[in-house]
């Protein structure tokens, strides 16, 4: 059996009504971790536009998606092995002042690039640490077919399908959701002193609503990109990577499909994907979609006002002004 809905309106039937799904990633301790730790230099001014405010709770929409503490954790894990091997051996006095220099101008650039997708955290011993949001806003929309369990869905349940729909086994149906928004993919960033000079960045890629074998992938084709360009800053080249041929391995022709659950994933320790279920993973998903969809209505709406006030001062300005010459 394959069921259909929009994200973009609240037509979703909860899959399972019995339980908290908020609490299933943990939004709350993710946000708390994000905030208390981070120091960016956008965080205290949030996201502007039309000079009429913003998208307010903007951030508080992502941080279910962040897992900041997990991806902190992972980080120093990695940076402390990398010291544990000599990664980051005795340097120059001089190579050490030339990447600090090149990796401070390379933030400053990425800060002009991206903006509030842009959080940079306090130094972890000397290092700079900072994360950036990759988003995927598919105007045209992408159709998400979702293998589920029916022993976990429709158990209990009257009406329910027998799976034998659409080629599925009998214990998997799908479940087919259209998307406009989709959740953000995280890429945080240690640099070693080391960096760009000789060695390449500690990084973890978040997609806590993907596939373990999707992420993983993404971190390899970083690797290789590092290693096509040794020496060279490639942040950029990473998260514009993630941003525009990432989509690539996860749909085609505007049909993607998660699932079905698996247990274990023995992939990239970089790589932090989806631990939940599809069965409470996809009513969070539709419900960032329509929330992301309703800011986007909203900002319209403010950018339309303010553009009609600033009409009509300036008609008003030319009025008065033709008046008192006249």
């Amino acid at each position: 059996m394959a069921a259909a809905a929009s994200a973009g309106a609240a037509s979703l039937r909860p899959l399972d009504p019995h339980r908290d799904r908020a609490s299933d990633i943990s939004a709350s301790a993710e946000a708390s971790s994000f905030s208390s730790s981070s120091t960016s230099r956008t965080a205290d001014s949030g996201p502007m536009s039309c000079e009429w405010g913003g998208e307010e709770g903007l951030l508080d929409l992502d941080f279910p998606w962040v897992a900041a503490a997990e991806a902190e954790s992972r980080l120093e894990t990695a940076a402390e092995g990398a010291l544990s091997l000599g990664a980051e051996e005795e340097q120059e006095e001089d190579e050490i002042r030339d990447n600090q220099q090149r990796q401070e101008d390379e933030l400053m650039a990425l800060e002009a690039i991206y903006g509030d997708d842009l959080a940079i955290f306090e130094n972890k011993g000397g290092r700079l640490y900072f994360q950036i949001y990759i988003r995927y806003d598919v105007a045209d929309g992408v159709e998400l077919c979702a293998k589920l369990s029916s022993a976990n869905v429709c158990a209990n349940e009257e009406g329910c399908s027998d799976g034998t729909g659409h080629g599925d086994g009998p214990d998997e149906f799908s479940y087919t959701c259209n998307f406009e928004y989709l959740p953000p993919m995280v890429l945080t960033c240690l640099l070693p002193r080391s960096y760009p000079g000789k060695d390449p960045q500690c990084f973890v890629v978040t997609a806590k609503w993907m596939d373990g074998p999707y992420v993983s992938q993404f971190c390899e084709m970083l690797d290789s990109i590092w290693a096509e360009l040794p020496g060279q800053e490639v942040v950029y080249r990473w998260v514009e990577w993630l941003r525009n041929l990432s989509s690539s391995y996860l749909w085609f022709d505007g049909n993607m499909t998660l699932g079905p659950d698996i247990v274990t994933h023995s992939g990239d320790n970089r790589a932090i994907s989806r631990t939940n279920s599809l069965e409470s993973i996809i009513p969070l998903m539709v419900s960032y979609s329509s929330k992301k969809h309703h800011q986007a209505f909203l900002m319209i709406s403010i950018c339309a006002r303010y553009a009609l006030t600033r009409a009509k001062a300036q008609i008003s300005s030319d009025f008065h002004a033709n008046t008192y010459f006249a």
